[in-house]
């Protein structure tokens, strides 16, 4: 143990960043207003400081991203110049793979990407040591699994004959698809690179009519999942697919990590990923309603005075 103190002091700042923690490019979606854009960014930088923000501003929002960069400054965040149209529930990964690109094509150098909706804030630090220890983030739920399957409306089958869906499940080599939360999902820089191969060779950069943000990763990683790697669950916490109310309560046991929350799911959607479970330890954010952003600023004053 001392041999190793002395040979990790010896080593610059940054080699022991890469040692013992992740860089981590979030790829977000901009297509509220700016300033929960900012708060996001906010937030990103407090608790992850030295990650890179690639942000895509949809296309036909009412907002600029570029306006929101030259009011903060900040040389870690990059806005992507390409636009895309962005519709709920008819697939956002396009959006994601783009961002993906345009970071390659800067150089930007980092481990893992992560993505995040506008919605969603950070509530403590530690999320790249986190992912160091994992090669995805991602919830995978089986397209025949009969408890999901009746809930879900995303698990149809004109969904597993849409010819993208087919094309990319040849590619894996898999008979069905999986699904899992969109929120704060996360991968290997080599491991997304593998799925945006697979995303261009399948899908246009469009909505594709199905929320591919929440089929093609869960599928991608349920097919590393078989190979042998260990997956964790997505780093936020969403209560869309549950009966709960995000309060100062729930917000304050997210940040401490301890216990477990518990709620009823919500009907017609997919089983919630970090309810009923001791799973909050591995819980870095939170995805908020508008409402909610001013409670998330008092529980992070509050715990960080205390």
């Amino acid at each position: 143990m001392l041999v190793l103190a002395v040979e990790c002091a010896q080593l610059p700042f940054s080699k022991l960043v890469s040692i013992y923690m992740d860089k981590l490019l979030f790829s977000i979606i901009a297509d509220g207003g700016s300033d929960i854009l900012e708060r996001q960014i906010s937030s990103i930088n407090r608790f992850s400081p030295g990650s890179f923000i690639c942000i895509h501003n949809a296309k036909d929002t009412a907002f600029s991203g570029r306006e929101v960069l030259d009011r903060i400054a900040a040389s870690n965040v990059f806005l992507n110049p390409d636009s895309y149209v962005i519709r709920p529930q008819e697939g956002v990964l396009h959006a994601h793979i783009s961002n993906f690109q345009h970071a390659i094509a800067q150089s930007l150098d980092f481990d893992k990407i992560v993505l995040f909706s506008q919605q969603e804030l950070l509530t403590k630090s530690g999320l790249g040591e986190h992912t160091k220890r994992f090669t995805i983030g991602a919830q995978t739920e089986l397209y025949e699994n009969i408890d999901t399957a009746n809930n879900w409306a995303g698990f149809r089958p004109e969904v597993l004959n849409f010819p993208g869906i087919k094309r990319a499940l040849s590619l894996l080599g898999l008979p069905l698809f999986a699904a899992g939360q969109a929120e704060g999902q996360f991968f290997s820089r080599d491991v997304f690179a593998h799925l945006e191969r697979v995303f261009v060779d399948s899908f246009p950069m469009e909505p594709c009519g199905f929320p591919t943000e929440q089929i093609v990763p869960s599928t991608l990683a349920m097919r590393y999942g078989f190979a042998g790697t260990n997956i964790s669950l997505p780093i936020t916490f969403s209560a869309g697919n549950s009966q709960l109310e995000i309060s100062e309560d729930v917000i304050r046991q997210l940040k401490k990590g301890d216990g477990a929350l518990h709620a009823r799911a919500r009907p017609g959607a997919l089983r919630p990923a970090h309810v009923g479970a001791c799973v909050l330890k591995d819980v870095y954010a939170v995805s908020l309603p508008a409402d909610r952003y001013e409670t998330w600023s008092k529980v992070m004053a509050q715990l960080e005075n205390t």
